[in-house]
């Protein structure tokens, strides 16, 4: 299939329609016999693509805790992943230091992998047009770049992002082609409640793998927010099996804590099934 078939069907789904960034060490899937997409720059944290702000509209004293803790320059996440007969942790400390957002986080894989990522974006926005520049490096020697876009001023705004890696092994929080182009569509509901759909889809290795999520993220009440991450995937597996499977992820929010469980079947397009937790704390 060529890209251009890519774009066309990307597009299709997507009218359901990314100076240093990351510091995580987390489990992607190790690469094996020849080159395979690298992990793309979205998380597990469903509000990372959202781009909160806040609302000059509505005064400080006038939100609620939970709108508040967007405002949270710091974030500490720890996170356990499971697979069949193995586990693997890592550590995850961001902060934001004006426009640009740092980190650095540990991965510890007992049967396999340790090592150490960290990196840097920078959040630029003027009027109708977002933009967030990003670069990745591993102690394993992989680099990751990314350009992501918002672009419009209303409750709706058109998602496009670009990523491109040196095809070196990474073991991150990144589950999605990372080679891609992405595309989608976000609409804000309220001030806290958001939708968004979008595509992440392979346009380097000629795989066919490609991730379509839907997002939802909801006010429960003034302390309690919820965020759902349905996914559904499809393209060949590195067994070269065509796959199709749908995934799915809970985010749970407090205004100094948060929890997040994430379902993954042939997780990064490998043969087995991913469950991904973790806690963090936000000051």
């Amino acid at each position: 299939m060529t890209t251009e078939t890519f774009v066309v069907t990307a597009l299709a789904r997507t009218v359901l329609v990314l100076g240093f960034l990351c510091a995580s060490a987390f489990v992607a899937r190790p690469q094996s016999g020849g080159a395979k997409p690298q992990a793309s720059p979205t998380p597990d944290d469903p509000l990372s693509g959202f781009h909160a702000t806040v609302d000059p509209d509505l005064p400080s004293k006038d939100r609620d805790p939970i709108e508040k803790a967007d405002e949270y320059k710091s974030k500490l996440t720890f996170s356990t992943y499971f697979t069949s007969g193995n586990r693997a942790f890592d550590l995850n400390l961001r902060h934001q230091l004006g426009p640009f957002t740092v980190w650095i986080a540990g991965f510890y894989d007992p049967q396999t992998n340790k090592l150490l990522r960290t990196g840097i974006q920078y959040d630029y926005k003027k009027a109708w047009f977002h933009f967030v520049p990003s670069i990745e490096v591993a102690t394993t020697k992989a680099v990751s770049a990314s350009l992501s876009f918002e672009l419009g001023s209303g409750k709706t705004t058109a998602l496009a992002g670009y990523s491109r890696t040196n095809l070196k092994p990474f073991f991150d929080l990144f589950w999605d082609p990372g080679d891609s182009v992405q595309l989608g569509v976000g609409h804000k509901l309220s001030s806290y409640d958001r939708v968004q759909a979008f595509t992440i889809f392979d346009v380097r290795l000629h795989t066919g793998q490609q991730n379509t999520h839907v997002v939802w993220r909801r006010k429960l009440n003034r302390s309690n927010g919820i965020t759902f991450d349905g996914t559904f995937k499809s393209g060949h597996e590195d067994s070269g099996r065509y796959i199709r499977a749908v995934g799915l992820g809970v985010y749970y929010d407090r205004p100094h804590w948060f929890w997040k469980l994430y379902y993954d079947p042939h997780v990064n397009f490998a043969s087995h099934t991913m469950v991904r937790t973790g806690i963090g704390l936000k000051f």
